[in-house]
């Protein structure tokens, strides 16, 4: 078996755990397992060559750490996992979901900072 493979399937075994940590209402493990399985996603893709002869391999496995990282909450990462997967040649329906995602993200991150702009009204400017 190869790096590859290896690194892969050790992600989706994490990944099922934290799907079933998840389903038992267990957050934090969760995040926890997500973010495990998020790293050894990632080292896989990494290991795949940026060639078209690579694909679809590589964009789906990118898309799987990007994925895995959002889980994790993890945004940052998975928005650069987003962005090495278009990088490459993806598919029609790999380059959609990568998309997908990336705009998932922005929302999410969208709200934080309208979060911070909130309580900044709250806070006094000093003077120095």
């Amino acid at each position: 078996m190869s790096k590859v493979q290896e690194l892969h399937e050790q992600a989706m075994i994490l990944s099922d755990q934290a799907m079933v940590a998840r389903h038992h209402g267990e957050k934090e493990r969760a995040i926890a397992l997500s973010y495990q399985a998020f790293e050894y996603e990632s080292q896989a893709a990494a290991l795949i060559p940026d060639e078209k002869a690579s694909e679809p391999t590589r964009s789906i496995l990118y898309c799987s750490a990007a994925s895995l990282a959002y889980d994790a909450k993890e945004l940052w990462e998975a928005q650069q996992l987003i962005v090495e997967g278009l990088s490459g040649y993806p598919s029609p329906r790999i380059k959609q979901a990568l998309k997908s995602l990336y705009e998932k993200i922005n929302a999410e991150l969208q709200k934080k900072v309208r979060k911070l702009t909130f309580k900044s009204e709250y806070v006094q400017p000093l003077h120095c």
